[in-house]
Formats: C-alpha cells, structure tokens, sequence
C-alpha cells in the first residue's frame, strides 16, 4: 500500500478541502481499510473536525475474540449498519451494501473482479454513486 500513499493522501485530502466530506468510514477488514484509517488518523492534525467511523459488520456481542472489542486508535467510534438479521457469512456483503448507500463517495483498492470489496464497488456503480479507485485501470 505504501506505493499508493501520495495518491491517497491527495484523494483524501482532496474531498476534506473541496468536497467538503468530514465524516469517512471503515470497515477496518483488510490492509487498504488499514491503511487508509491510518492516513486518515495522521490527517487529524491537519484536519481537527474530520471523523473516522469503524463499520461493524457483526453485533460486538457476537464477534470472535480475535476480532477485538476495543476500538482501534484510527478510529473516534464505530457504527453497525444492518438493520435486518442476515446470516454470518453475508453480513460483510450487507454491511457494504448498507454502506455505499449512506456515503456520498466511495475510495476503493480494488484489484481483481472478485471478492468484497469488488462486490461493493459493482454495487456502488449501480446506484451511480462516484467510485474513486486508487489502483489504475480498473473498471466494473
């Protein structure tokens, strides 16, 4: 991820200052969730009023004690967005979906065609919500 840092940090930089975005969300998963979390958090200096919310995908009480309860450092608090029971192997799938549809913009690492994060950019797509994809050259 380290490649993409400069990129990120214009991007992110780039909706404080000119799109007016205070509020991002993250679901705290996967090494770009990470990443971006961490820049965010270095932003704070710069950007005291910014917020960054940790995306649940499953119910504190029902997460796996490697999951962790605490919440990370990145992070000022965490949201669950399902409002509905779904069974524990569609909750990350749900918990996007819940997401692209609260967000006004979507930053994504997505590489290949496959998988959640893919699946969440295929679904913001759908519902033409602007996908800004850090990785050149990829398309839905």
């Amino acid at each position: 991820m380290e490649q993409y840092r400069e990129k990120l940090l214009h991007i992110i930089i780039d909706l404080i200052e000119n799109k007016d975005v205070i509020q991002f969300y993250s679901g705290f998963r996967g090494d770009f969730d990470l990443y971006c979390s961490s820049l965010i958090y270095e932003l704070k200096d710069r950007y005291p009023h910014i917020k960054n919310t940790m995306v649940l995908s499953y119910i504190p009480g029902s997460m796996n004690e490697n999951d962790g309860i605490t919440l990370p450092k990145y992070f000022d608090d965490s949201v669950y967005l399902l409002e509905r029971s779904v069974p524990k192997r569609l909750a990350i799938i749900e918990t996007n979906k819940c997401l692209v549809d609260a967000v006004d913009f979507i930053v994504a690492g997505v590489i290949t065609h496959c998988g959640g994060a893919y699946m969440a950019c295929e679904y913001a797509y759908k519902r033409k919500k602007p996908i800004i994809n850090v990785i050149d050259g990829w398309l839905i």
